[in-house]
């Protein structure tokens, strides 16, 4: 939240300089993520007025503009088109530095001499204007004078980045109690004086709550004979000041009592409210409604809308409907300040993926009993700046009034929490410099909790409200009595670090995804209904439309990072992700969560290096297989399968001692497409756990051997069905001890091998460690072999 140094003094006095404020709110709680001196980037801007706009002779979407800055005029060329003569814009004039850094300087445009630069917002970095060209100032403006005088930027703007528990601070009053509390001084909260006309509000407006666990309070104004127009300029200064852009004298009253008070309220256009009904209810099943940015919303019975005899015309909390707008043409206005139940605000906004101001605030909780002071303040300002009339009195539903919480606090117990030798007595005065009433009851103190204190449930929150005041560097630490040891990482931990180190090492790159994922992620991967892939743990508030069950499979997530790759023209995508996945288990609430290891390979220089089928695949293999030998596991072997979205024939499941652990493969041509991916791609998922398992923490070592080898080369023809696996398992299981090794070294297709076979060609390593093999033993396990290879699969000695 960004909050106005400026502004925070209107309603409090101090004499803290920015940073020192920051450091005390810091310390109080509220932390401070940054602090800004607002006009400091563009101290050199000016401005000027436009004397004469002329047509660049070289260049047709170029002018020449003769600008007055005050002392002098000044030719500068510009590409806007939005300027006209007379208009009063932000000039920079040449030896400005930008904010971005670039440096003016003196030109030559097209031939054209250019003495400075005409700016827009964007190049000033001020809020965006909604405007594609020049920064148009106002007619009043002093020629020649400092930009940053004239719209009064000399600000410095906190921002904070507050924790749920903090929503009382979400406002400059919110802010200003804080400090009020530090410092002791006194808090000056407005006080607004209205003057009614003498007509009854019941007149004008009919309110029902169908729903009042999620409505718990709706009031409303009636504000008429308003005319809409822009804000004054110290209106639209401090909304601009903390990120708003405005928008007209409505509508940004609104905001800023959003941002002085923290309650959100929302002006209907009163003439477009059917039978001058407001309804607070449930959305209706395929109910829709076109919001203020333009979208067409879904709504549900999940949703709390606000509506009228006919149709929705809000989303209660989150956003108002474009039926409803406040515009140019409205004349009445029904104001609404609502308390609406912040687990319903919550969940609409999830599912709507909208988070609004509105909703930041209602989620977390908001005083429902600064409804009248909120719409009473928005009511005098807008009759002020509209020239309205207020409609006498407010029509308030709030059923069950919310009292302020009473607390027990023992004293004893804030000194042994904090370790803190504390007086009762300035217990007592802490917590009522936080405006909390207090009554010392003997042993114990009686506590009052203003409401709009949502956070302060028990009375350890007291304890804390204490300590943060009290100061938390005042605080003496105290080293912990208890035995210290060194902590040490788990063997799977290790293996995690090596598997990153080995992977990494191989040259793919790591990446991190969301373990969340949507639904139609299955549907990309071509998954039928009935997939075990399909079961999966739904979010109950998920963080947006596109994250709402928990992923099943890292696959999704590493397809999507390489799509985004190629996307922006990258042409060499190696990655790789070790994470979990999370499997829903019958009967029991959590998930089995399971760690993967997965990888992805999209490379288009593999087509032309590799006269290959799959030369991604043979890639993605070969870092497999340096991996496995990195971490000393053996007997890795490759056999045929079959994954729903992998080519078929590209396909192999992964073994390691005769167990599964995995598959590998190219991407499905159908899913490929699904992505938008032109060049193929392979993938390999391992079940990380099982990994773990085979690797061993004592790995055994033996000697060098003493024996020589003897070699032996064989080709083979077979059919094209037959694996290199099936021939590798063969020629290991006749040669027994004696084979140390088989490789495969040629594949062939082509003259001399008939159609619908291929040629293998495997050099066989023989050797025992007690001594040295003779060539009679060797040829006769060599006949056995080629004997078997025919027998089993017809394999033929190649001549």
């Amino acid at each position: 939240m960004k909050v106005s140094y400026n502004w925070l003094q209107d309603y409090i006095d101090f004499d803290y300089s920015p940073e020192k404020l920051a450091k005390k709110l810091t310390m109080a709680g509220l932390e401070v993520e940054a602090i800004k001196y607002q006009g400091s980037a563009i101290e050199d801007i000016i401005v000027g007025e436009i004397l004469e706009i002329k047509e660049h002779k070289n260049a047709d979407k170029l002018s020449v503009c003769k600008v007055n800055v005050g002392d002098k005029n000044l030719q500068i060329v510009c590409g806007a088109n939005n300027m006209k003569e007379g208009d009063k814009v932000p000039v920079a004039p040449v030896g400005t530095t930008m904010p971005e850094g670039m440096k003016i300087e003196e030109v030559k445009l097209r031939g054209v001499q250019s003495r400075g630069m005409m700016c827009s917002t964007n190049e000033l970095d001020l809020p965006d204007d909604g405007v594609d060209g020049l920064f148009i100032l106002e007619e009043d403006m002093s020629i020649g004078n400092k930009l940053t005088d004239e719209l009064d930027l000399n600000d410095v703007i906190i921002e904070f980045d507050l924790t749920p528990n903090y929503s009382h601070c979400l406002s400059m009053i919110g802010v200003a109690r804080e400090i009020a509390a530090i410092t002791g001084n006194k808090l000056q909260y407005p006080k607004p004086k209205l003057e009614e006309i003498e007509e009854k509000i019941e007149d004008w407006i009919n309110i029902r709550i169908e729903d009042e666990d999620l409505a718990p309070r709706y009031a409303g104004r009636i504000i008429t004979d308003i005319k809409v127009k822009e804000s004054p300029r110290w209106l639209k200064r401090k909304l601009e000041a903390v990120g708003i852009r405005p928008t007209n004298n409505v509508v940004d009253v609104t905001n800023f009592i959003l941002m002085e008070l923290g309650l959100p309220l929302h002006a209907f256009d009163y003439n477009q409210l059917a039978e001058q009904q407001i309804v607070i209810r449930r959305a209706k099943q395929d109910e829709k409604l076109v919001t203020l940015d333009d979208q067409e919303r879904d709504l549900d019975p999940e949703m709390l809308v606000i509506a009228d005899a006919n149709k929705p015309v809000c989303i209660a909390g989150v956003m108002g409907g474009a039926n409803s707008e406040v515009t140019e043409k409205t004349t009445t206005i029904f104001l609404e300040g609502a308390n609406f139940s912040p687990s319903s605000i919550r969940k609409t906004s999830r599912k709507l993926g909208i988070h609004s101001d509105a909703s930041h605030r209602f989620e977390r909780g908001v005083d429902i009993n600064l409804v009248e002071l909120a719409l009473n303040r928005a009511a005098e300002l807008i009759a002020q700046l509209g020239n309205g009339k207020v409609i006498k009195g407010i029509t308030d539903i709030y059923p069950k009034t919310v009292e302020k919480e009473k607390l027990l606090l023992d004293p004893q117990q804030v000194r042994k929490v904090l370790g803190l030798k504390i007086a009762k007595s300035n217990i007592k005065d802490l917590l009522e410099r936080l405006h909390f009433s207090v009554e010392d009851q003997g042993v114990n103190l009686l506590v009052e909790v203003p409401t709009y204190r949502v956070d302060i449930k028990q009375e350890i929150d007291l304890i804390e409200e204490v300590a943060r005041l009290y100061g938390y560097d005042k605080i003496e630490p105290v080293n912990p009595k208890a035995k210290v040891s060194q902590g040490k990482k788990t063997w799977a931990q290790k293996v995690e670090d090596k598997t990153r180190n080995i992977i990494s090492a191989l040259g793919l790159f790591e990446v991190q995804n969301y373990s969340f994922v949507n639904q139609d992620a299955f549907d990309q991967l071509g998954l039928a209904k009935d997939n075990v892939l399909r079961n999966v743990v739904k979010l109950n508030n998920p963080v947006s439309e596109e994250h709402t069950v928990m992923r099943t499979t890292l696959v999704p997530g590493l397809l999507n990072n390489v799509a985004l790759n190629v996307s922006r023209k990258v042409d060499q995508v190696k990655i790789f992700e070790l994470g979990k996945v999370f499997l829903p288990q019958d009967n029991k609430r959590l998930p089995n969560e399971k760690f993967k290891l997965s990888a992805a390979v999209l490379d288009e220089s593999l087509e032309e290096k590799w006269e290959l089928n799959a030369p991604g695949f043979f890639y993605l293999k070969g870092v497999l297989e340096d991996y496995f030998i990195n971490l000393g596991i053996e007997n890795l072997k490759l056999s045929a399968d079959e994954v729903t979205y992998l080519h078929p024939g590209r396909t192999a499941e992964i073994k390691v001692a005769n167990q599964r652990i995995g598959y590998i493969g190219e991407v499905h041509p159908d899913v490929q497409e699904n992505y938008n991916l032109d060049t193929r791609v392979t993938i390999f998922e391992l079940d990380f756990n099982a990994i773990v398992k085979l690797t061993d923490s004592q790995r055994a070592y033996s000697q060098l051997p003493k024996y020589p080898a003897l070699k032996r080369d064989i080709a083979l023809v077979v059919k094209e069905g037959i694996t290199h696996q099936e021939i590798e398992d063969l020629i290991e299981q006749v040669g027994g001890a004696i084979i140390e090794s088989v490789e495969l070294f040629d594949l062939y297709q082509g003259e001399q091998i008939p159609n619908g076979y291929k040629s293998l060609a495997y050099s066989l390593s023989y050797r025992v460690t007690d001594r040295t093999l003779t060539d009679k033993e060797v040829n006769k396990v060599q006949e056995q072999i080629e004997e078997e290879l025919d027998n089993k699969l017809e394999a033929k000695i190649r001549e």
